[in-house]
């Protein structure tokens, strides 16, 4: 009876879940095309269009029949932008269509050069709104009035919030009948919850089993016995912590729902697509580090671990060069996100190799005992350290052609304009444009709102060296895990960790989006950045280890599945992700609930193959 009434329970949640996105869709639709129809929606001037996600209108209508004007703006979003034309020499009516992502700023302007200044507003999605240029006091200036039409508008989060509600109810169902079925013993049976231990050695190095042997101090009060090993224990909280910056990553690759913040910034800032990418990468390190450990423990020769690394890399490297690229070699782009991961790879282990740490006997009782953890990792910290340094001489200190000295902004109509219109990126672009040539990315977050007409690619030669350094941030977390065999001991030192790093990424960037010593950019992946993504991957790695390995309040699920695959999920969700069921055409005018529900569906079909794979034991290693 009780297996019935959560089948039922199931049955109507999922009936729900997609009764709720069909409303969305239908509601918005009804705000958008409704608007069309309706006695506020026909504008007085000549558009008579449909609204496009994320745009509101603006109706400007010239009493002043004998002065012509134009309309410019500025987005908040474009730092140290002058205004840009949207209009010009309109006479009686004009319009213009705005981004609602953030507040923008108009400004009115006649022949005559007589204005007026519309202070920064954020407007609202497919809302309109009325300007009207009334008369001309006394000192010559315009009186300019603003108005909103009373039409609905949108709101723009509501299909978000029905999807977190929908995705929080079927993961209570999920749960019901996981209890359920082992309660009864019918997961067993049907064969669906079998502990089945992930035959992957790793993908992007491996999160192998521990097996300590630390000298006993206050971390370590285990007593050694010479008995039979007990079984090792795969840590989940690796895979979960993978899963979700691979589930992430897909999710934000296919769209975000057209989500601003599920997009990368535009140059300057953090948003979520911002954190997978570096997460993953931290991730890798941790790998890595017990990757080399269980490689030491069966004493394997140095000589075999070379060749593996370097195997590991080159296909990496070519996965890379295969799922970024389409068929045209003139601009076949070389850099990409698994080439990073190569590159990154083949630094830190090789590092691991040369100057790997003799975990089983390290020295304890001495003043840096608590931190030894740190202590034996001195001779990678100072390469690291020197690594970073690179990095800062070449981007802040060497002068390049066309460049401020130091510059590190976008170029275009952005900071530096116009002495650093051709110089987005400064010496980062330049080593890419000279090592490269015409090879790297064409698009770019940037582009359209800075006006940029040069290339620059996020993944580029120079953003290689702070990569390197977030990869052994991960690997000092992986030396903590086997080093202390407390919880309580690794825990504690992650979140330090966190705090550190999150200071120095605050203080670096002023707290601020633009206006500190070095901002947090993705596009350069600056010393911040990788600063303040690495302090949150501490946190998330703490977090998944508590829920998954210590208190077993959480198996992993459905994150687990696509991090025992990472490799085989990612390069797929890359080469097919255009095609049904992983994503459809939508018109030209859709909504953020239609394009939402079609990234979800495409993400879910992704997690449900990993569980598949997952189920029939099938996974990819390199």
């Amino acid at each position: 009876m009780l297996l019935f009434t959560v089948m039922a329970v199931s049955s109507v949640t999922v009936l729900l879940a997609i009764y709720l996105a069909i409303f969305t869709v239908n509601i918005e639709k009804v705000l958008v095309q409704g608007g069309a129809n309706g006695p506020y929606d026909q504008p007085k001037g000549p558009w008579n269009g449909k609204f496009k996600m994320d745009t509101a209108l603006v109706n400007i209508t010239n009493t002043l029949f004998s002065k012509n004007f134009s309309i410019s703006g500025v987005s908040s979003n474009c730092y140290q932008c002058d205004y840009q034309v949207l209009r010009q020499n309109a006479y009686q009516y004009a319009y213009v269509i705005l981004d609602t992502k953030h507040p923008f700023k108009l400004f009115i302007q006649t022949k005559t050069n007589m204005n007026c200044t519309l202070k920064s507003y954020h407007f609202q999605e497919y809302k309109k709104y009325q300007i009207g240029i009334r008369t001309v006091d006394e000192e010559d200036k315009l009186t300019c009035s603003f108005d909103e039409y009373p039409n609905e508008g949108m709101q723009t989060y509501f299909p978000l919030f029905v999807a977190l509600g929908v995705l929080i109810g079927m993961a209570v169902v999920w749960i019901l009948i996981t209890k359920t079925c082992r309660k009864y013993h019918l997961g067993a049976r049907w064969g669906i919850f079998d502990d089945h231990e992930s035959l992957i050695n790793a993908d992007l190095g491996s999160p192998n089993h521990l097996n300590r042997s630390v000298s006993p101090t206050e971390d370590t009060v285990s007593e050694l016995k010479p008995e039979k090993p007990a079984k090792q224990k795969r840590l989940n909280s690796l895979d979960t912590f993978r899963g979700i910056a691979l589930t992430i990553m897909i999710f934000v690759n296919y769209g975000g729902g057209g989500y601003y913040f599920f997009n990368h910034a535009r140059w300057n800032g953090l948003t979520v697509a911002d954190l997978v990418f570096p997460w993953f990468m931290w991730i890798m390190g941790v790998s890595i580090t017990l990757s080399f450990r269980g490689l030491r423990q069966r004493q394997v020769k140095k000589r075999h671990i070379f060749i593996k690394i370097i195997k590991r890399t080159v296909i990496l490297f070519l996965l890379g060069l295969f799922t970024s690229n389409l068929g045209d070699l003139t601009i076949y782009r070389v850099p990409g996100v698994l080439q990073r991961f190569a590159a990154c790879y083949f630094v830190v282990a090789l590092v691991q190799l040369i100057a790997g740490p003799n975990e089983d006997s390290q020295p304890t009782g001495k003043w840096w005992d608590p931190i030894r953890d740190v202590v034996v990792l001195w001779p990678q910290w100072c390469f690291m350290i020197m690594i970073l340094v690179i990095y800062i001489i070449f981007t802040y200190a060497i002068k390049v052609k066309s460049c401020p000295i130091g510059y590190t902004g976008p170029g275009g109509i952005g900071e530096g304009y116009p002495e650093a219109y051709n110089c987005t990126g400064g010496v980062a672009s330049r080593i890419d444009e000279w090592i490269f040539k015409d090879h790297v990315y064409h698009k770019g977050t940037f582009k359209d709102l800075y006006r940029v007409t040069v290339y620059h690619d996020p993944e580029g030669a120079l953003g290689t060296l702070t990569s390197i350094f977030l990869v052994f941030l991960g690997v000092q977390a992986g030396i903590t895990l086997y080093t202390y065999a407390t919880h309580r001991a690794r825990v504690s030192r992650w979140l330090v960790w966190s705090v550190i790093l999150g200071c120095l990424a605050i203080g670096l960037s002023g707290g601020t989006q633009n206006e500190g010593l070095i901002p947090i950019n993705k596009n350069l992946w600056s010393v911040s950045f990788i600063f303040a993504t690495g302090s949150m991957a501490f946190i998330l790695l703490a977090v998944c280890y508590l829920t998954v390995d210590v208190f077993d309040l959480w198996n992993g699920a459905p994150f687990i599945y696509p991090g025992m695959n990472s490799i085989a999920i990612y390069c797929g969700s890359e080469l097919i992700g255009e095609h049904f069921p992983f994503s459809w055409n939508l018109e030209e005018y859709h909504t953020h609930g239609e394009q939402l529900l079609m990234n979800l569906v495409g993400t879910g079909c992704w997690l449900a193959l990993a569980y598949y794979m997952y189920y029939i034991e099938f996974f990819v290693k390199i």
